[in-house]
């Protein structure tokens, strides 16, 4: 298992647009990948999980990528987080 964080600096914080990006992406890989912010976690492939999560400007997702190549989901992971976050 990989944990990561990332800062979020989108005015708009996590927003429908970026979470459905993010939900496509995790239902392309073969990793589960895990999103928590504050006190609430959900499932990457869940849209409406991330939409529960509430992140605004400023929060700290914290991502956690098991399974298989998730070395290279975690790179991509980063680079998706730092274009739409």
């Amino acid at each position: 298992m990989v944990t990561f964080t990332h800062k979020i600096s989108d005015p708009n914080g996590l927003h429908a647009r970026s979470a459905a990006y993010m939900a496509q992406f995790a239902m392309e890989r073969e990793c589960r990948i895990r999103v928590a912010c504050r006190d609430c976690a959900a499932d990457m492939r869940q849209l409406m999980g991330l939409m529960r999560l509430r992140a605004k400007c400023g929060d700290v997702l914290e991502f956690k990528v098991e399974g298989v190549s998730e070395e290279q989901t975690v790179k991509e992971l980063k680079t998706l987080a730092g274009e739409l976050l």
